[in-house]
């Protein structure tokens, strides 16, 4: 796994000066996945369209959809209809899915971190601890590069996986407007992903660390000024996920606001309803006849936002583009 960040000071320009006042893309209506879903969930992550969860007791399931095909172009429907549980035991607090749909945990009771030694739907797979003898409250993981990012389970700073150790990322804390603050840092959620500036020859890759702070304040990690800055409009969120320049939370209301990092100064609300926990997902669809320079391009882009509601039941909205 990958573990290092390049320069991308634009990030500083975007949440420092902060443009016009833009409405981030609003989401749609919230439908649940299946009729049979018994609300088993308490936290969730997405694989391409495959929601995996963790049910009260921290048992892994995920839906028996058929996966992996989406970028042949043979695959154009979903089936859900119930909940599978995930090869291998064990019983998780947290848990984040790579881009190669591998769960990653934080094991109940003993805070080790843990990955799957293959995807969530192959059958006879085993966990594999994480070099580094972490200890973790929350785990998040790079679909992009793989990259992971972990909170400490006792002193609350975010560390990065390195694969060999877990390096500790700096705690100074600025407000919106780049100005130190003397506040205490112990995040209590985390989420992580990964950009390439380069090529897929030669990749140049950089990560963006989110998190939400004990007060409920969102801050993104700046490398460039090692500190986490607020990010602009004052919110308090209890959960959060973002996608590129877009980043959605549930507020202390239990409602989804948005902003967009390259536009916004205040967060706008994003769709109905209210819920617990958030993942995104996004899958393009290839068609066999469309190409360009001999590589398969995608005919259409699908992004949802997915989230669990007072039920336990795991419900999606689409992306308005």
């Amino acid at each position: 796994m990958k573990y290092r960040y390049t320069r991308f000071l634009f990030l500083i320009t975007l949440i420092s000066a902060g443009a016009s006042w833009a409405t981030p893309p609003q989401l749609g209506e919230w439908d649940l996945l299946f009729t049979n879903d018994d609300g088993r969930a308490v936290a969730l992550d997405v694989y391409r369209e495959t929601p995996v969860i963790l049910d009260k007791e921290g048992h892994i399931f995920f839906l028996n959809m058929e996966i992996g095909k989406e970028s042949t172009g043979d695959w154009f429907g979903e089936v859900y209809e119930n909940w599978q549980q995930v090869s291998g035991g064990g019983k998780a607090m947290d848990i984040s899915i790579d881009g190669d749909g591998v769960p990653w945990v934080v094991g109940i009771n003993s805070n080790k971190i843990f990955h799957l030694d293959s995807n969530f739907a192959s059958p006879n797979s085993g966990w594999l601890e994480y070099p580094g003898n972490g200890k973790a409250r929350r785990i998040s993981v790079s679909k992009a590069n793989g990259s992971p990012y972990m909170i400490g389970a006792r002193s609350g700073q975010v560390y990065g996986g390195d694969g060999i150790a877990w390096k500790g990322l700096p705690v100074k804390l600025l407000d919106s407007n780049g100005n130190e603050i003397p506040d205490i840092f112990n995040a209590l959620d985390l989420f992580a992903e990964s950009y390439n500036a380069g090529s897929s020859e030669k990749p140049d890759w950089y990560d963006l660390v989110f998190i939400i702070n004990h007060d409920k304040k969102i801050f993104l990690y700046l490398p460039e000024k090692k500190a986490w800055q607020e990010l602009p409009g004052n919110a308090r969120a209890s959960a959060l996920v973002a996608s590129g320049k877009l980043v959605y939370i549930i507020a202390e209301d239990g409602k989804y606001y948005g902003l967009d990092l390259a536009n916004d100064k205040e967060w706008a609300p994003a769709g109905p309803g209210s819920g617990k926990g958030l993942a995104f997902s996004q899958v393009n669809t290839f068609q066999p006849f469309l190409s360009q320079g001999g590589k398969k391009i995608p005919s259409s882009s699908h992004r949802h936002v997915w989230t669990i509601n007072e039920k336990g039941q795991v419900l999606r909205a689409f992306v308005a583009h």
